[in-house]
């Protein structure tokens, strides 16, 4: 036999858990294998009798040494298979454990609750055990409340165990009977419970108990007790530190409403309690009430049989919740009240039995009763304009539970309403009721979903119920003329001549109504329907309520507040007189979100909004509706801002939803309908206005409505998560289960992502070859629809405008296609090409004809390729050398054409691959290395010949640097430093001052190696290494600081090498804030302060915001990057600058700054509104940064100079001095 004795003393000296947990292994295994395992576990038992105390004197003694004696044993039970131990071996355990409560409650209750936890799940534990356990354990008496939370959460542990036991439960039923006293007793251990981690398991075990006890079933005064120890913690409340994590107050409030709410034995005093305290009005928190609210309403959900339960109670519960709702203004109390109203008309509901359609008559009368009561004190408060909404409330929440309540309450509520609504005098009145009706629609619709989702589609017939509700449906469908539309028209008072302005109040409602009823679904049909799939859901199968003509008349009304959502009322007529642009526009709002709701049920509408907006832009003079002609389009900017939100709305209602698989997956290809019919008839629409040469402003209008209708639809793939990575991809089935209905929605989503894919690409395409054409030297340029021999430069501008926008677009499409599909599709020499097949010859980036101006286009796609197909231009006879072809031309082309070619080539080197293969298909292109290392060549040359740089040529170097930078590439690194000083370089071979500036602008051009979000963008395939501004600071801005400095004057050897330095430091200072203006201030925070003082931004920003004046533009970054710093907590650097800060910044701003003495400062101009409002903004930020008593001094002076700035000609900067005013307000004069 093992040496049980010497286990258990290795285990009391060990202090390693592994080592415990190995001696405890070995004394089970001893035990498991012992031949009389009877002795085995006698000696093991008795292994700890050397630390057990022998009477009351040595109860006191080591109780660590004598707790992990009996830890030994514990542990040793854990390990211990779950058969080893016979039935009678069990008992004498549990006696031996359970004696432990009575003999040492200082050191043996957490170990002795452990050991009981483990033999209550052994193989022969009996149930009638339960019974033995639970009576040691309420031995502990008082001294359960002394012992540490851990502790009581190991005994919590061990009665969960054993009430969740069925057999065990059942046990103590049988052997408790309706007594329950094992319940009792446990109340009384536990009912002084504080600690929030115990309490969930207590409250857990309590209504454990009450949910399963019996039979026989507890007795009522026993499930009172069990309410009066649970109501000491109503309303239950923790601090914010008792627990570290894990236990919320909402989870001790969710486990305590359960424990009210498991025994309807106990309904009267639960009920009682709760509205007592419900009744104490004020004197509660919102927190409180919502606490109670929704405990009642858990009680009215769980209770079963509401005929005793619930209906004793509900008058009472409704004359004291109803005033949270009549006079409440708190949404979270009115929301649980009403929660709570819907669950009483519910259970009544749910207690009528549907057998052979007809209810009980019993049931019926409580329903009833319920419905009066609630009748009874709401429908008079429709009249009352204070009331109205209140009751309206109140009276959908009760409909809202079931269809029985409905049908019982509908007739009541809209003739009330109908009444009301001639006698309403107040407009906020009608609007009021006619909310109410639209409450009303949207609780029908609610129960149609909820019937449903509870009864099957094919349904032999329907119940008496059911055909009731049906029976109604005239009277809402009459809500159309007899409200909807009079009240559209403002005629619904008998003393209404004719049409006047209706207040927009009552628009916006009875727009919401209109969408509502057009919502609204019929009878379900009596068979299904042959083409319903099993995706397809019960609601979606009923058809509308409405009929084809209603839903034509409810687009008739709400199409025009769309199409001319501002207008004069000369075109809106007489009913629109009296609105405001801001009205106008509020009800275009709600009328594009009817409209969405409407198109997603009636589809067909949809074609309807089309035409009437293409007729709306083509000029239909005999419409119903007033249009726009081209004559107008031409001239009323007004009428192209209106047109531009008409379409936006238009692409928004048709394109921005794609309805899930509950709404049937035959919908959900309408979204991609609708694009196809609104794209096909507003590219018909753009090619009538080029051939009519309507003004290039509608062209871009019409096209932004294509362009709003992809970024919609686009939008909704992404929402229902699918996007190009997956629709190249198979769907791959989920291993947790993923049902077939939800991989046939993500393959048919994926082919209509495809589909729209494919037709964007088509429309892309459609377009470039209108706007381009092939002359007869075979050489591209824009189509005649371009022509400009006569336009004037704001045509020019336009037709810029329209081919920016179509570049874009083209790149918001490309860039959905994977790399395969684009070079499948050529895009690549599209680039080049632009589509265009009879273009050949030798491919360029560029187009020269027409002063450049397509070049944007090749943009548009280039910026939507992957590196990939980018490097497949080898195919082409291209490489990254071709971008300098105009290189000496450049000085010459028009500014816009600079920056599309500038950003080409910011583009083509970011995404340009020297690597031997690249993409998915690992094409070879040995070739393209050794062509981009001779572009780097290129360029080094190019900055070796400075004397011949000029801004603009710099600039292009910059760009091609500046993509090669941002994806980190290592044959360009050497770039930086030479770029960084060729603007000084350039300064030092100046020979006048026009060559100065030059090199200062070539300085500030240094800020594109830092390239936009815009210009490279990761949606755009763009390759955007994380640190690369990280080294593009580190190999610039890190060398260029020690040189911003001018030297001493003793070490600079003649007045014009003074000058040189001078003129040099000052170039390399414009750098380094072109620099760092682009960057995150965590790059530079290292170098804002430096020990010495030297080589420190903030001294070289300061400088340059005091001598750079009047260059205003590098004055205004100067004053940006101190503020930056100011707000990044680092005020301290700037903290020994403070005074020449004030200075420069009052300077700047101030209109009476100091006289200069020099006749060019006289004659210099006057700063800029971007430096003065840069000065006012670091201004305002000193006093939150720095104390009082440092800015003391220089409060007179900066009040008088804001006083002044606060009457700047510009409004902006006018507001931003009265903030600055504002923050000075603190400083003490």
């Amino acid at each position: 036999m093992a040496d049980f004795a010497s286990l258990a003393t290795s285990y009391v000296l060990a202090d390693a858990e592994d080592e415990q947990q190995r001696l405890a292994g070995q004394a089970a295994e001893a035990i498991k294998s012992a031949p009389r395992k009877s002795a085995a576990v006698l000696g093991w038992a008795q292994s700890i009798n050397q630390w057990m105390p022998n009477g009351d004197n040595d109860a006191d003694s080591d109780v660590i040494v004598r707790a992990k004696a009996l830890g030994f044993l514990a542990s040793t039970l854990e390990v211990l298979d779950k058969d080893v131990l016979r039935v009678e071996q069990v008992e004498h355990l549990i006696a031996f454990f359970g004696a432990l409560f009575a003999i040492d409650r200082k050191a043996g209750v957490l170990d002795a609750s452990t050991a009981l936890r483990c033999l209550c799940t052994m193989t022969q534990f009996r149930p009638p055990m339960a019974n033995a356990v639970l009576s040691h354990l309420n031995k502990l008496g008082e001294d359960f409340r002394l012992q540490v939370p851990a502790t009581r959460r190991a005994v919590y542990d061990l009665i969960a165990l054993l009430v969740r036991n069925d057999a065990a439960l059942k046990s103590l039923s049988e052997t408790n009977a309706a007594s329950g006293q094992f319940l009792i007793d446990l109340l009384q251990l536990c009912r002084h419970e504080r600690d929030p981690d115990n309490l969930l398991r207590w409250f857990a075990i309590l209504r454990h108990v009450l949910d399963h006890y019996g039979p026989p079933a507890l007795a009522p005064n026993v499930v009172e007790e069990v309410f009066k120890v649970a109501s000491d913690y109503f309303p239950i409340s923790m601090r914010s530190s008792a627990t570290a994590a894990g236990t919320t107050v909402d989870d001790l409030k969710t486990a305590l409403r359960g424990v009210f709410a498991a025994s309807s034995l106990a309904s009267t005093p639960v009920f009682d309690f709760l509205l007592q305290k419900m009744d104490q009005g004020d004197a509660l928190t919102v927190s409180v009430k919502v606490d109670i609210l929704s405990t009642i309403h858990a009680c009215i959900a769980a209770f079963p049989n509401p005929a005793q339960t619930v209906v004793p109670h509900t008058s009472r519960i409704w004359n004291s919740l109803k005033y949270e709702v009549r006079h409440g203004d708190v949404p979270e109390t009115i929301d649980g009240t009403l929660q709570v109203i819907q669950a009483i008309s519910t259970r009544l509901c749910r207690g009528r039995s549907s057998v052979g359609g007809k209810a009980p008559a019993e049931d019926a009368a409580f329903l009833k009763d319920f419905v009066d009561l609630v009748l009874a004190d709401c429908i008079s408060d429709l009249s009352n304009s204070t009331f109205t909404t209140p009751a309206g409330r109140l009276l959908t929440s009760a409909m809202l539970g079931g269809l029985g309540a409905y049908n019982l309450m509908i007739s009541s509520v809209i003739g009330t309403v109908k009444k009301d609504l001639q006698q309403a005098q107040a407009a906020n009145h009608t609007r009021d009721l006619v909310g109410v009706l639209n409450l009303v629609l949207r609780t029908r619709h609610a129960l149609v979903v909820a019937a449903d989702a509870e009864a099957p589609t094919t349904a032999a017939s329907p119940t008496a119920t059911e055909t009731e509700f049906h029976t109604h449906d005239d009277a809402l469908l009459g809500l159309l003329e007899s409200v909807y539309l009079r009240l559209w028209n403002n005629t619904l008072k008998d003393t209404a001549a004719e049409p006047t302005s209706q207040d927009p109040v009552v628009l916006t409602e009875v727009i919401r109504g209109l969408a509502a009823l057009i919502a609204q679904r019929g009878p379900r049909p009596s068979s299904p329907s042959s083409s319903s799939t099993p995706s397809s859901s019960a609601t979606a199968s009923r058809p509308l309520l409405c009929t084809h003509t209603q839903c034509e008349r409810i687009f008739e009304a709400l199409a025009p507040r769309i199409l001319v959502p501002y207008s004069s009322a000369s075109q809106s007529g007489a009913a629109d007189e009296g609105l405001s642009q801001t009205e106008f526009l509020t009800i275009a709002h709600e009328a594009m979100t009817a409209l969405q709701t409407a198109t997603a049920v009636y589809p067909e509408g949809f074609t309807f909004l089309v035409e009437r907006t293409v007729s709306s832009i083509a000029g239909s003079p005999s419409g119903p509706i007033a249009s726009y002609s081209l004559i107008a389009l031409s001239s009323s900017a007004e009428s192209l801002s209106s047109l531009r939100d008409t379409l936006s709305r238009v692409a928004y209602i048709g394109c921005s939803t794609i309805p899930s698989a509950a709404e049937g997956l035959e919908r959900s290809g309408k979204a991609l309908f609708h694009f196809l019919t609104l794209t096909q008839a507003l590219f018909t629409t753009l090619e009538r206005l080029l051939d009519a040469k309507a003004s290039f402003q509608a062209t871009n209008a019409v096209l932004s409505g294509v362009y709003g209708a992809a970024l919609n639809l686009r939008d909704a793939f992404s929402k229902r998560g699918v996007g190009p990575e997956k629709a190249k991809q198979p769907p791959i089935a989920s291993s947790a289960g993923q049902t077939t209905q939800s991989t046939t929605e993500t393959e048919t989503l994926q082919k209509q992502f495809q589909a729209y894919v494919n037709e964007a690409t088509s429309i892309v395409r459609r377009l470039y070859l209108r706007a381009t054409a092939v002359g007869t030297d075979q050489r591209l340029s824009l189509s005649t629809d371009f022509e400009h021999s006569v336009a004037s430069s704001l045509t020019l501008d336009d037709q810029d405008e329209y081919l920016h926008q179509l570049a874009a677009f083209a790149t918001f499409v490309v860039r959905d296609l994977s790399e395969e599909q684009q070079k499948e599709a050529k895009l690549h020499e599209a680039a080049f090409t632009l589509f265009q097949s009879d273009c050949k010859g030798q491919h360029s980036f560029f187009h020269e004809a027409q002063g450049a101006r397509a070049d944007v286009l090749s943009l548009g796609i280039l910026k939507g390729l992957w590196p990939s197909t980018i490097a497949s231009l080898a195919d082409l006879n291209i490489s990254p050398l071709n971008l300098l072809d105009d290189f000496d031309s450049l000085d010459s082309l028009p500014p816009r054409t600079r920056l599309v070619r500038n950003t080409i080539a910011t583009v083509v080197t970011n995404k340009y691959s020297a690597a031997a293969s690249v993409g998915a298909s690992k094409v070879q292109y040995p070739g393209n290395h050794a062509a981009w290392q001779a572009t780097v060549d290129a360029i080094k040359a190019k900055l070796d010949g400075s004397a011949s740089l000029t801004p603009h040529r710099f600039a292009r170097l910059v760009a091609l640097a500046a993509g090669a930078f941002a994806r980190l590439d290592k044959d360009s690194k050497a770039l930086a430093k030479l770029l960084a000083f060729a603007p000084a370089r350039y300064a030092e071979e100046a020979s006048n001052g026009n060559d100065t500036k030059a090199a200062q602008q070539m300085a500030r051009i240094l800020g594109g190696l830092l390239v936009s979000d815009r210009t490279l963008s990761t949606d755009d395939h763009a390759v955007v290494k994380s640190i690369y501004k990280q080294w593009v600071y580190g190999q610039t801005v890190k060398a260029l600081l020690p040189l911003a400095f001018p030297p001493r004057k003793a070490a600079v050897e003649t007045d014009e090498a003074a000058v040189a330095a001078r003129r040099a430091s000052t170039v390399h200072t414009i750098a380094i804030m072109a620099l760092v203006r682009g960057m995150p201030f965590s790059v530079y925070e290292d170098d804002v302060a430096t020990s010495s003082g030297s080589e420190s931004l903030v001294r070289v920003l300061v400088a340059a915001a005091t001598t750079l004046v009047p260059q205003w533009g590098d004055v205004a970054v100067a004053l940006r990057v101190l503020s930056s710093i100011v707000t990044a907590n680092r005020a301290d650097a700037v903290r020994s600058h403070l005074k020449t800060v004030v200075d420069a910044s009052i300077r700047v701003f101030s209109s009476a700054g100091p006289a200069s003495s020099t006749s060019s400062s006289a004659s210099a101009p006057p700063p800029t509104p971007a430096s003065r409002k840069e000065a006012l903004l670091l201004v305002t930020q000193l006093p939150a940064h720095y104390e009082e008593g440092l800015l003391l001094p220089y409060e007179p002076r900066l009040a008088r100079a804001l006083a002044a700035a606060c009457g700047d000609r510009v409004r902006e900067i006018r507001e931003v001095a009265q903030k600055a005013r504002e923050s000075w307000a603190k400083v003490a004069v």
